[in-house]
């Protein structure tokens, strides 16, 4: 029999991982969306109303919560829960904060030693601009609590970014060396003391083909990262992934749930981290799932109930490689944008809507502006999945659609 599982946040990711449990759970979900609702019971609790939320939890025998939104990260909904004997998957806020504050992440970074690239962090203006009069181009900028970041090749619009984020007060400012490389992100799941990678890939983050323009949460990715070497995964858990449990632990916030890193592998095989993240990225969460060959609710319940150490020693994947390609639209019209070709997908397809996405009166599914949804389609080789999500791709059409020709084709 299905377990009750509650999911809080309506992104891409909480959309790949609610639609995969309900195959086996009944799912709940917060907040809602029209396409969410297909699958799941959508809650009408506001993700940073953590009483309510527990009390939801208790009044319908919810057995096991999964915070995923970093607005839900950032309350105390761990510690409320785990005071009230209710199962919940996810770092409590002090062991988050690695993940949304971003210049006490560079700063872990340095104090452990973990190589990154050179970074400025600024609390005045006149002194930020002073620095990046003298970075080398291009360079990265961005501040404390934003999930994004933008990369500059010129002083001049470095400079009206930095204006425009010091009006705010408050807010700082990080400026980081750019490097050149492929973009990656390597997976583990963890009880706070143990960790076990559950995946790998290439991240495309630039609007642009060839990793040009504004950088984005995402524009598809590969999975698994066949560039990272098995020394590569030993030496990130070794050197990333343990160090930074011991420095929590030894904080007094053991991290558990899913911990993430994103990095540049060069060419010359160094591996740069950029930082942490508290789950799978919105545009490779599907990708990840596909390579995964394990009961999801059972490795999160045994990290939860304290016998993941001694019952796990390693996590199945299966020998399938996954691509995913995010569909944007770059110019919403007041006009209905219906989104057509979706009924001619593969079954073996796997769509993820963004919560932009909404239905009509005549149930149709309608896009907006920004990330609209992703293709994911899996093969025995790296060139046949990135065909079929390609081929799949170009079966659907909305208004002002966009994505990118070179996702995963600059690495095959």
């Amino acid at each position: 029999m299905g377990k009750k599982i509650l999911i809080i946040g309506n992104g891409a990711k909480e959309y790949a991982l609610a639609k995969k449990l309900s195959e086996k759970h009944e799912i709940f979900i917060t907040p809602a969306s029209d396409t969410l609702k297909e699958f799941a019971q959508c809650v009408d609790i506001r993700e940073t109303n953590i009483t309510e939320l527990l009390e939801f939890v208790m009044e319908n025998d919810i057995d096991m919560t999964i915070p995923i939104s970093l607005a839900a990260l950032k309350t105390d909904i761990v510690e409320l829960f785990n005071n009230n004997n209710q199962k919940i998957f996810a770092p409590d806020k002090n062991a988050a904060k690695i993940i949304f504050d971003k210049s006490l992440a560079k700063k872990v970074l340095y104090k452990l030693r973990i190589p990154t690239p050179k970074f400025g962090i600024f609390e005045k203006q006149n002194m930020a601009l002073d620095y990046i009069k003298n970075q080398k181009v291009p360079f990265v900028l961005k501040t404390d609590d934003s999930n994004s970041a933008s990369v500059f090749t010129s002083f001049q619009t470095a400079k009206n970014f930095v204006e425009t984020n010091f009006i705010e007060k408050g807010k700082r400012i990080i400026i980081e060396d750019y490097i050149y490389g492929t973009p990656f992100s390597f997976y583990t799941i963890t009880d706070g003391y143990k960790a076990l990678p559950i995946g790998t890939s290439i991240t495309y983050k630039h609007t642009l083909e060839g990793e040009g323009g504004q950088l984005t949460s995402g524009m598809g990715a590969c999975s698994p990262n066949y560039k990272l070497t098995v020394e590569n995964e030993y030496f990130l858990m070794d050197n990333v992934i343990y160090p930074t449990l011991d420095y929590l632990e030894i904080e007094g916030s053991p991290y558990l749930g899913i911990l993430g890193i994103n990095g540049i592998l060069t060419d010359e095989g160094n591996l740069y981290i950029l930082g942490w993240q508290s789950f799978m990225q919105d545009c490779d969460t599907q990708t990840i799932l596909e390579i995964l060959d394990e009961d999801l609710y059972k490795l999160f319940y045994s990290c939860v109930i304290g016998s993941f150490s001694d019952e796990l020693d390693f996590i199945r994947l299966n020998d399938r490689f996954a691509a995913s390609l995010v569909l944007s639209c770059k110019n919403k019209t007041n006009c209905e944008n219906i989104i057509s070709g979706l009924d001619n997908i593969d079954e073996n397809t796997k769509i993820v809507f963004y919560p932009s996405v909404s239905k009509n009166r005549y149930l149709e599914y309608e896009a907006n502006e920004g990330a609209v949804l992703s293709v994911t389609t899996t093969s025995a080789t790296a060139a046949g999945a990135v065909k079929k999500m390609y081929d799949e791709a170009q079966d659907i059409s909305f208004n002002s659609v966009y994505f990118r020709k070179d996702i995963c084709k600059l690495n095959i």
